[in-house]
């Protein structure tokens, strides 16, 4: 009778125990999870804060008769930045209004820049940056021309204006400075583009030469044009298309809104000066059926510089 007692007991505890167990695994399993941030975060993390995501963008000059009018691409672009994350990016063919419809509703960035014609007008070569983490130091604006200094100058048989704007920025987590140059070639007059080419290295040999640098820029001609990309390596400068440890599959950077052309050209370039590690380099291809941001595909690269001594 004791034993049947004693083994009725024990099955209880048993019982109660699996019980108690299945309460609680239940409870961790049903009991509402807290909602994670809705930021995003980058694509790309590394624990580094000496990494840095560039970017470069013609985000193709806004009208609303393209097959993708700006009305739907500026919504589209807002959400690329948002998703993508750069730290700090140029563009081309940016007009004014355009820089407030990217920074509409609470962004993230700032920027520098003037109109190519002179103050608003015309097409900027803005270079946007994240605010809470960069500084800018000094910018200036140069026209590729014969008399540089000269605002809307223009020589060699240009199309049109042409310039390069650069700014210093300093990156608070660090204390780290850096120059970030960016620029539209000439798409008509190679004359122009290797006059222009030569132009903004002369503005980058004034520039200090301790700092890490990144020029940014729509070239208008494919990185096999030796007159033009030999410019920039032969001053020392990379490609990050060529150094970078990872990279997409080669698509043409220029698209017209039409669907992507593997293996062609790329018109759309990233150099940096020597002693930084590039991580990747990825042209940022459209999701299939998805309004384009540009009739160019953005090029981003993950960049480490040496750390600061």
């Amino acid at each position: 009778m004791m034993k049947k007692l004693l083994l009725a007991l024990g099955a209880a505890v048993v019982l109660l125990t699996a019980g108690s167990l299945c309460n609680v695994f239940a409870a961790d399993v049903i009991a509402p999870r807290p909602k994670k941030p809705t930021t995003p975060v980058p694509v790309i993390k590394t624990e580094k804060q000496n990494t840095l995501k560039v970017m470069t963008m013609n985000v193709r000059v806004a009208n609303e008769t393209d097959p993708y009018p700006w009305s739907k691409r500026k919504i589209a672009m807002r959400e690329f930045l948002k998703v993508n994350q750069p730290d700090v990016f140029g563009t081309q063919e940016t007009l004014y209004f355009v820089i407030k419809d990217l920074l509409e509703g609470g962004s993230d960035y700032d920027w520098v820049g003037l109109g190519r014609e002179g103050g608003t007008r015309g097409e900027f070569m803005a270079i946007f940056f994240k605010k809470d983490r960069f500084e800018p130091m000094e910018y200036d604006h140069v026209w590729l021309s014969e008399n540089p200094r000269l605002i809307g100058s223009m020589s060699w048989d240009t199309c049109c204006t042409r310039m390069v704007t650069w700014v210093r920025l300093l990156d608070k987590e660090t204390g780290q400075q850096f120059y970030f140059v960016n620029t539209h070639l000439d798409h008509v007059s190679q004359l122009a583009r290797v006059n222009g080419a030569k132009v903004i290295a002369e503005t980058i040999a004034k520039l200090d030469k301790k700092l890490p640098l990144f020029l940014t820029g729509d070239f208008n001609t494919p990185s096999t044009n030796k007159e033009v990309h030999d410019v920039f390596t032969n001053m020392g400068l990379s490609d990050t298309w060529d150094t970078a440890e990872v990279r997409s599959e080669q698509y043409a950077t220029y698209n017209a809104f039409k669907a992507p052309q593997k293996d062609g050209q790329r018109i759309d370039w990233i150099f940096t000066r020597a002693g930084m590690k590039v991580y990747s380099t990825d042209i940022m291809l459209n999701k299939e059926g998805a309004v384009y941001v540009s009739d160019h595909f953005p090029v981003i690269s993950v960049v480490e510089w040496p750390e600061k001594k």
